[in-house]
């Protein structure tokens, strides 16, 4: 039994793997139908690719701008109700010197005059000229 066991030459693994790749299993597509799938894919790849083109008119028309009148517009700043983040927002106006104006009115009380923005600390005749045009004193609802 050792001697027919020694004499059989043993199956090799390449042999058994080559038997396999020329059978087609349930799952795989034969080589005739890996090329029709391979023919549909290209047909439509160069169909998406021409319809792609045929859309983007591939720089065949200007394109035009309408472009909106430009408006100016500005920022209006009420002395007696606006906090510091507003006031900052004017030019020349920083962080502590609107948090200045807020303090110097919670102190002293509602503005009677736009003017009287000048006896705050830090607000001289040219950062209140250049300010007075965004300056605004709005009578309060309840009077």
């Amino acid at each position: 039994m050792d001697d027919q066991n020694l004499n059989s030459q043993p199956v090799q693994k390449a042999d058994v793997t080559e038997e396999v790749a020329d059978q087609p299993s349930s799952e795989q597509l034969t080589r005739s139908d890996q090329k029709i799938v391979a023919a549909i894919c290209l047909f439509l790849l160069v169909w998406a690719g021409g319809r792609w083109i045929d859309l983007s008119h591939w720089g065949r028309e200007e394109i035009e701008i309408h472009r909106i009148d430009s408006v100016e517009t500005t920022y209006l700043v009420d002395v007696n109700t606006s906090n510091w983040l507003e006031f900052s927002m004017l030019e020349g106006i920083g962080e502590v010197l609107a948090k200045r104006i807020v303090d110097y009115r919670d102190e002293h009380g509602d503005f009677a005059t736009v003017q009287e923005l000048q006896d705050v600390k830090g607000i001289g005749k040219k950062t209140f000229a250049r300010i007075l045009p965004h300056l605004v004193l709005r009578e309060p609802a309840d009077q």
